[in-house]
């Protein structure tokens, strides 16, 4: 089974620091890490770091750290307590690919199997990082077997996976500086990529398709539905002769990704997020890009990618009246949203995009329509507004944010766009973690869901 450690922003950001640490010994930290099972995968998900108190560690046999036998009984406990399994890392400098030395091995030899006694049903492992590579040994549950064949995924305004592609040290140069430019290593990273796409009626439509011409290898589009006449003013991806045969949305879309790019595939799901068919196709997503007409969705999406450390890309438009009682209310404003939320990053509940209030307020409302504040039984029967235009702008900056967490082509990564179709501007908006997040805290690489 391939395995595959993911490390969110902020844990990778503390642990790369302490390994790096000036020490007259490698400097250890321990990951207390959950699992999940994705078809023949097993993802690792580094839940919280242990960092050893200082004055702990002292230089060993080799050029490793040892530390008192106490320390690991602690940690073991702390482990066994919140049935997570343990990984120890450490770093190794200089340019050229990382091994696990003698002592690495020896010393994973010797702890993992005792790790496996206390906390049997999770992984547990060594893991040693370089600058461009890593190395390691994991123990999957119910094997006495090491496995070195591992690989490595971090989140920061890139996805970065390690091994990284095969390529000359051209190839390599052209990437670092022109990522956007077709090159062995920016075409091996986008035919692997797999990207969901939940909601295919308007900007997901528009999103599934530019990413067939980026080059993507693979898009699961997620929709229950058929389409219906006033699909034809939320996309331009539709036709009539769509609606006259009441294609589903899956289909239509599918006949559209082919036609762009013979190297795309497409994956239909016709299911409702979370239901059984949905949850498995988004567990093996890269990124997950949302389009969805409701709160509680965007809820249950927003849970799955932060469970798996998956990046969640969610796009959201709004037609706003002056008086929401006046179904001749001029119109106030027209906005959208794109916010991305990369594990370990702010989500969407701490941008405040979710929020219990909100949540009861569309139980009460049932809104749903792209004219918010519009009484239902009016905005039930009343037209539908064009909004295509309006889709395909907020569907272009998901692309975009897409393009950027798997090439890397800018230096930052804004996590949210507001769109204001008035004026045609988008503007940066600055999010921060909510560090007092209860879905952070808890959800947060979490993985499979266990039944005590």
């Amino acid at each position: 089974m391939n395995v595959e450690v993911r490390i969110p922003a902020g844990t990778w950001d503390a642990l790369w620091q302490e390994v790096r640490r000036e020490a007259p010994y490698e400097p250890v930290v321990f990951g207390l890490v959950s699992d999940a099972t994705v078809c023949s995968k097993r993802l690792i998900l580094v839940k919280d770091l242990v960092i050893p108190p200082e004055g702990l560690l002292e230089s060993g046999t080799g050029h490793g750290a040892r530390w008192p036998a106490a320390y690991n009984i602690a940690l073991i406990n702390e482990a066994a307590e919140r049935n997570l399994g343990v990984m120890i890392f450490h770093y190794h400098g200089g340019n050229r690919s990382v091994q696990m030395s003698t002592d690495d091995t020896q010393s994973a030899r010797q702890l993992i199997p005792a790790f496996q006694l206390v906390v049997r049903d999770r992984p547990h492992g060594s893991i040693v990082l370089g600058n461009n590579s890593v190395a390691g040994l994991i123990a999957t549950p119910g094997s006495i077997v090491l496995d070195d064949r591992i690989r490595v995924r971090i989140f920061g305004r890139t996805i970065t996976s390690h091994p990284r592609p095969e390529a000359s040290e051209s190839d390599r140069l052209l990437h670092r500086r022109r990522p956007l430019v077709e090159n062995k290593i920016s075409r091996s990273i986008l035919q692997n990529a797999v990207v969901a796409v939940v909601g295919l009626s308007g900007g997901g439509s528009q999103v599934a398709t530019q990413l067939a011409g980026l080059g993507v290898g693979e898009i699961i589009g997620i929709d229950s539905q058929r389409l219906e006449p006033e699909n034809l003013k939320a996309s331009d991806e539709f036709t009539r002769m769509d609606i006259a045969f009441r294609r589903t949305k899956t289909a239509t879309v599918r006949s559209k990704v082919r036609a762009i790019s013979s190297k795309t595939r497409f994956t239909p799901i016709k299911a409702l997020v979370p239901e059984p068919q949905a949850l498995t196709a988004l567990k093996r997503a890269d990124i997950i890009v949302g389009s969805v007409n409701n709160l509680h969705a965007r809820v249950d999406i927003q849970e799955i990618a932060s469970r798996y450390c998956v990046p969640y890309i969610d796009i959201g438009l709004g037609i706003f009246p002056l008086d929401p009682e006046d179904e001749f209310s001029e119109i106030a404003a027209i906005g959208g949203n794109v916010l991305t939320c990369i594990p370990g990053g702010p989500c969407l509940w701490c941008a405040g995009i979710l929020s219990k209030q909100k949540l009861e307020d569309e139980n009460r409302l049932g809104n749903r329509s792209y004219l918010r504040a519009a009484l239902k039984e009016k905005r039930d029967k009343g037209p539908t507004p064009y909004v295509a235009t309006f889709n395909s702008v907020l569907a272009g900056l998901a692309v975009a944010d897409a393009a950027q967490l798997l090439l890397g082509y800018a230096p930052t990564l804004c996590f949210r766009k507001q769109y204001d179709a008035f004026t045609g501007t988008v503007s940066e908006m600055s999010v921060q973690k909510d560090e007092s997040c209860p879905h952070c805290s808890v959800v947060l690489a979490a993985g499979d869901l266990r039944w005590s």
